[in-house]
């Protein structure tokens, strides 16, 4: 069944002399977003704000199990290479606006963080930091999060930060909701429940997206954001090569009471953290503990099947290597599939005339999304 949010009194345009297709059957829309999630509903927000005569649909094809619902929405400072600091250092700046604040205030925290790591890899990190800077971990945040998690195992050569403020954590699904939600409020179109499996020329710089149930869309502009998914298919131009592969995201939860304030902790040698939970991927109470999952090429609709057995006992026993108390109450927790670049960066880029991609956010849609948008305002080109 297809969710359609119109708002009252705006209808569809009818039928194009170019498209020949019948106003019973034909969306029109000025931008067509393809893909719901977080990415997806960043751009049409940032679509509509920037130009709020424009008509825009977006499609998304209702899937329970992606990398939106399932993330745990930690909006890490760090960029590992240049393209991922442009996009945080343009996201830093679109995340000062007041009414977009204000929009996503009740899905935002702000937790302590407390870093571990060789010096040489926090003095890494400390350069990589995009809008805030790191500085040395108090005793008070070390002895927080012994109370909270138990002993921190440390290595020789070891040595503790933080990030000064705290890092913010996004309910990612929440925060999707609410910008599309906007997005109607100012006359968009958002349809859950329905799939784009072609896209074809339709004259005069358009394009037709031709659904799953028998309807199309036609549209100036496409943006596809369809996470780890496939694009769909085109009719004219070269074939989009795979530019980006698959990857599960997993993380265990840890069935405990901790006491108010705990904060988060990371290990980046470990490619481990641990977060209290409260926001984002299930319900408040006890913590979450983010493991690198080296599961590659999951079909998409797979990844929100449990881990094996295999992967499990991999995560606990990373986690015990530097908090043995909590391996013990650790077990599986939410899982997804993303699209990973070679180097963590997303790919935002113009395929085609009139076409976007905002894609492969590389298990960091949550943080990199509001540059995303920014790059994909330039590319449209509306």
């Amino acid at each position: 069944m297809t969710a359609d949010r119109t708002p009252p009194g705006r209808a569809d345009a009818g039928t194009s002399a170019d498209t020949g297709i019948s106003a019973d059957t034909a969306t029109v829309t000025d931008v067509a977003v393809v893909g719901g999630g977080i990415i997806g509903a960043v751009v049409a927000f940032g679509v509509s704000a920037a130009h709020p005569d424009c008509r825009i649909t977006v499609l998304d094809q209702g899937e329970t199990g992606t990398a939106t619902r399932r993330s745990l929405g930690v909006l890490a400072p760090w960029a590992s290479t240049p393209g991922q600091r442009a996009l945080l250092e343009s996201g830093a700046a679109r995340l000062r606006d007041r009414a977009l604040r204000e929009l996503l205030r009740p899905h935002l925290r702000r937790v302590p963080v407390l870093v571990t790591g060789r010096a040489g890899t926090l003095d890494e990190l400390a350069r990589s930091t995009v809008g805030t800077r790191m500085e040395p971990a108090s005793d008070a945040l070390r002895a927080s999060a012994r109370a909270a998690f138990g002993e921190l195992l440390l290595r020789q050569g070891d040595e503790q930060a933080t990030v000064r403020d705290g890092i913010t954590v996004m309910d990612t699904e929440a925060a999707a909701a609410a910008l599309l939600g906007a997005v109607v409020r100012a006359g968009g179109r958002v349809r859950t429940g329905t799939r784009v499996t072609r896209i074809e020329e339709a004259g005069n710089g358009s394009r037709r997206l031709l659904l799953a149930d028998g309807e199309v869309v036609t549209t100036r502009r496409t943006v596809l954001a369809t996470g780890p998914w496939p694009v769909p298919e085109f009719t004219t131009g070269s074939p989009l090569p795979p530019s980006w592969r698959t990857k599960r995201i997993a993380a265990l939860r840890i069935d405990r009471d901790l006491p108010s304030g705990a904060p988060m902790v990371c290990f980046p040698d470990d490619d481990l953290f641990v977060l209290p939970a409260g926001a984002g991927a299930g319900s408040p109470g006890g913590a979450w503990a983010s493991f690198r999952c080296e599961e590659w090429d999951v079909a998409p609709g797979d990844g929100a099947y449990p881990p094996g057995a295999r992967t499990v006992d991999a995560g606990r026993g990373v986690l015990a290597g530097r908090l043995p108390d909590l391996a013990a109450d650790a077990r599986p927790g939410p899982a997804a599939t993303d699209g990973y670049t070679s180097d963590r960066t997303p790919l935002t880029d113009r395929p085609a005339p009139g076409v976007v991609r905002a894609l492969a956010g590389s298990g960091g849609g949550a943080r990199f999304c509001w540059g995303m948008a920014d790059r994909v305002l330039e590319l449209l080109t509306l």
